[in-house]
């Protein structure tokens, strides 16, 4: 077993460290302490036979019940911020942690869906595409496809998701049929993540009213956290309109390249004009394989060595606690 099994479990079991090595004494007669387990999930030290088929087992039990579940979308009205990749990454790892997990590309370029190895054109023609959700021919169940070395669930967008995003322009109650089709879905997943195109239409106005949570990845370039300004007004409007509940997780500094002036410049005005009110997540570096991941149809996660896994994990992390704080504040056990 390895250790991020390890860890895997006890953070699905909601305990410290020492609360998880109390556990294992209790169900085994041992005396393990807090630094045992920490040796245990680094590598430092193997884990037992015993506590390894233990652990297994209860993953297993962990795994068979999912749900409540919470939606969170990405969003930033500028193309090019690394939104899709922040969305197909962090749904990996937390499908990878064992949670059961929906990402659904609400995008009518279909980002999400290649980035993962998804034929778009492919799920537009056998009807497994959001357009037929959107245009009332299948249900959300009727159209999800498995990420096989994750277990990461999808739902894909086509081109021809333009077309619906058309009539939602011209419909009043619009906005509100992507949260109608949730509903049942929450019970069932512990995430929704929704990767929204990069604007401000119909498409993203469905996300922002079905979302419990908004993390906003955003480019270190002073175009892009312009962006930022103009999103933050529809969420307020949002909020006062329709969705008075939506939590803001923070802003994702993305495509960083440190060397550069321009991007320091951009950090410190991130933190600047943000740094008080939100929170900033460490910045996600460009690196190459970011692109690569995309070219041979996978999460950049799967792949060894990756830059910005850190930060990552730190959102992922973020999405975790606002989970428990979500459901915690209407008193559900998670």
């Amino acid at each position: 077993m390895r250790g991020e099994d390890l860890r895997v479990c006890r953070e699905r079991k909601d305990a410290s460290q020492a609360d998880f090595a109390a556990w294992l004494n209790d169900r085994l007669g041992r005396r393990y302490d807090k630094q045992r387990v920490s040796r245990w999930e680094v590598g430092a030290e193997k884990i037992p036979v015993a506590v390894a088929d233990l652990v297994s087992a209860e993953l297993r039990v962990l795994a068979s019940t999912h749900g409540p579940g919470i939606t969170i979308i990405a969003a930033n009205q500028k193309g090019g911020v690394a939104k899709t990749a922040t969305c197909v990454n962090t749904a990996t790892l937390l499908a990878r942690r064992g949670y059961r997990v929906l990402l659904i590309d609400s995008d009518p370029q279909a980002n999400a869906t290649m980035h993962l190895g998804i034929d778009p054109l492919q799920a537009e023609k056998d009807g497994k595409s959001l357009r037929d959700v959107f245009e009332d021919r299948a249900t959300m169940r009727d159209i999800i496809h498995v990420v096989p070395s994750s277990g990461l669930e999808v739902v894909a967008a086509s081109p021809m998701l333009s077309v619906v995003e058309g009539a939602l322009a011209t419909d009043s109650t619009s906005g509100l049929i992507l949260r109608s089709h949730l509903v049942d879905l929450k019970r069932e997943y512990d995430f929704i993540i929704i990767d929204c195109p990069p604007n401000l239409g119909p498409m993203t106005q469905n996300g922002v009213v079905a979302a419990d949570a908004l993390i906003i990845p955003c480019q270190t370039e002073m175009l892009a956290i312009a962006g930022v300004g103009l999103l933050m007004m529809t969420v307020d409007k949002h909020r006062r309109r329709s969705n008075p509940h939506l939590r803001i997780i923070g802003i994702l500094p993305t495509m960083y390249q440190s060397g550069l002036q321009q991007h320091q410049i951009g950090m410190e005005a991130i933190e600047q004009q943000y740094g008080k009110s939100y929170r900033i997540f460490p910045a996600v570096p460009r690196a190459t394989a970011y692109g690569d991941a995309v070219m041979n149809g996978r999460a950049a996660v799967d792949m060894p060595g990756l830059r910005g896994l850190a930060a990552l994990e730190t959102v992922a992390d973020a999405f975790i606690e606002e989970r428990k704080t979500i459901l915690g504040a209407v008193h559900v056990n998670v």
